[in-house]
């Protein structure tokens, strides 16, 4: 593992619980339960896991998050997460 990657690891264990606070447990997309923490911008496209940088996703909407519709969910997770 790169130092890169062992570092956002690393970060990433101090933010995903933060977001999960920060959102209540609740998917920022429909509000269902969430189930999983997204990075909103890929880390495979040098997004890192920083706070401003993480959703909590339902499955559902987790997988349309990576699905043909991404641009557009990248679009409004950036925007609600930002307020």
């Amino acid at each position: 593992m790169n130092n890169r990657k062992k570092a956002d690891e690393a970060l990433y264990k101090k933010t995903r619980p933060q977001a999960i606070e920060r959102d209540q447990g609740l998917c920022v997309l429909c509000g269902a339960m969430a189930s999983e923490v997204h990075h909103i911008l890929f880390r495979g496209r040098g997004g890192l896991s920083n706070l401003d940088n993480l959703a909590c996703l339902c499955r559902e909407c987790h997988e349309m998050a990576h699905g043909p519709q991404a641009a557009e969910v990248m679009k409004v997770l950036k925007e609600r997460i930002s307020k």
